[in-house]
């Protein structure tokens, strides 16, 4: 276990040279700090393989459940360094904060002045989104051959997929995902450079975009750009982000099956987008394909946890405030890039509330509850049901510790709503769309780094090794 860790800690410090060739293409002195962190993270990472490799038996669900939480969490420390050693001045509780939200796709930030900041440092940010999109165990399984059958088993306790894999092998599984993954990021860069973003802001954009994590180039997100074009491809290429991956890998060929998740999430983002955008018309209206554009971005955003704004909503009425807080709880597909507590689990929720009321009416009754040609066994119902109660708990846990922490009621909740579902900008006027985290105490920026890495793997994986029975060998 610790000897693969070493091997994603040199890995990772390998990718920082890459910024570091950016920043001095463009003449910026930043790139020290990325030749700086780096050199740290591969020294460490090599010392580590070196010191655990052979003395590692076969991957037990023990070994594994503490890998994916140390790998999300270790990375995070690793990823902050060139944050923390840039000439952006910021503490280190500022900069895990900043690698954790990149890594898990928040997109909640602590910086500010993006238009003048130093392009290595942009270009960081979407990395780490882009990576942390894929999955870094995803990643890991790909170029470490050592995990052998253990790599199933992470790929599953990091990811929300729900679906049978139709792969014999998960590594043939996870490189076909990365080829999406790669193919739907270029598509999108082409189609925001065609659009009038510079190439730079493109690649950064896309990475950002198919990652469903949020982070732009500019203080002002997509709004930047005033573009109905580059909405309407932003709304394409987020909602792509957000659609299971097995499901785009098996598109073309006749088996691809059917994924009741994906009609309610086209249905909820058509519904959503079009209810706000006659509601902003009838209460304060603008050009109409503007005004449309605008809607559909801003819920998509909301809805696959992506957190780009083309606008502050705030600014049009307590009505929308209460949608999108509302929609940032739902979440995109199961086995996408994005956050929340995804379509899969409405649908076998729905399906237990009718099974319970058709027991009602019809006591002897037995029809077995279906998802798509699955049936849905009591394991995977006590499951969903585990996880959403789970979810609003830890939500609420969050939030009056938060508030315990200083901050005011609505930053509270609306901070630990963003942060476990993985979204990004709250509410209110320290931390909504047109705000950032840097206000905030360093001890609420741990505990929403902590809260954003457990929304990324969803929880039950992460709370696992808090139970007294995990430790008993």
């Amino acid at each position: 276990m610790l000897s693969a860790l070493g091997i994603l800690i040199a890995a990772l410090g390998g990718m920082m040279f890459f910024p570091a060739l950016i920043d001095l293409a463009y003449q910026s002195t930043d790139w020290h700090a990325f030749l700086g962190g780096g050199s740290i993270s591969i020294g460490f990472g090599v010392a580590l393989f070196l010191a655990m490799r052979g003395q590692e038996g076969e991957w037990s669900i023990r070994s594994s459940i503490l890998f994916v939480n140390g790998s999300w969490f270790v990375l995070s420390a690793f990823a902050a360094l060139p944050l923390y050693f840039s000439s952006l001045g910021i503490s280190y509780a500022d900069a895990y904060f900043e690698s954790a939200s990149g890594f898990t796709t928040t997109g909640s930030t602590v910086l500010s002045g993006l238009d003048t900041m130093a392009p290595g440092l942009l270009f960081w940010r979407s990395l780490m989104q882009w990576l942390g999109g894929l999955g870094i165990v995803a990643i890991g399984i790909t170029i470490l051959p050592m995990l052998g059958s253990g790599g199933q088993k992470l790929f599953f306790l990091e990811s929300s997929e729900q679906s049978d894999n139709p792969y014999p092998r998960i590594r043939e599984f996870a490189v076909k995902i990365a080829f999406v993954y790669m193919f739907l990021t270029a598509s999108c860069a082409f189609a925001y450079f065609a659009l009038g973003m510079t190439f730079f802001e493109a690649v950064n954009h896309a990475m950002t975009t198919l990652s469903t994590g949020g982070y732009s180039t500019s203080d002002g997100s997509m709004a930047h750009f005033d573009s109905v074009g580059i909405y309407f491809a932003g709304s394409l290429f987020m909602f792509f982000g957000g659609l299971p991956f097995l499901y785009m890998i098996r598109f073309f060929s006749a088996d691809r099956g059917r994924d009741p998740q994906i009609g309610l999430y086209l249905k909820g983002v058509l519904i959503a987008a079009i209810g706000i955008f006659f509601a902003k018309q009838w209460l304060s209206p603008g050009p109409v394909i503007e005004d449309f554009a605008i809607s559909l971005f801003d819920v998509i955003s909301i809805v696959t946890t992506t957190g780009y704004g083309a606008g502050d909503y705030q600014e049009w009425g307590a009505l929308f405030v209460v949608i999108f807080l509302i929609l940032t709880f739902f979440g995109a597909c199961s086995g996408s890039t994005a956050g929340g507590i995804k379509q899969f689990r409405f649908v076998i929720a729905w399906l237990i509330i009718k099974n319970a009321v058709a027991k009602l009416i019809h006591p002897n009754r037995i029809v077995p509850m279906r998802y798509g040609t699955r049936v849905v066994d009591d394991e995977m119902a006590a499951s969903t049901l585990s996880f959403i109660f789970l979810f609003f708990v830890t939500f609420m846990v969050f939030a009056i510790v938060l508030q315990l922490c200083g901050l005011d009621f609505v930053t509270a909740m609306s901070a630990s709503a963003t942060a476990l579902a993985n979204v990004g900008p709250g509410l209110g006027e320290i931390i909504g769309p047109a705000g950032n985290f840097s206000s905030l105490p360093d001890i609420a920026k741990w505990l929403l780094s902590i809260e954003m890495i457990l929304g990324r793997l969803e929880i039950l994986s992460a709370l696992t090794i808090l139970m007294p029975a995990f430790w008993r060998w």
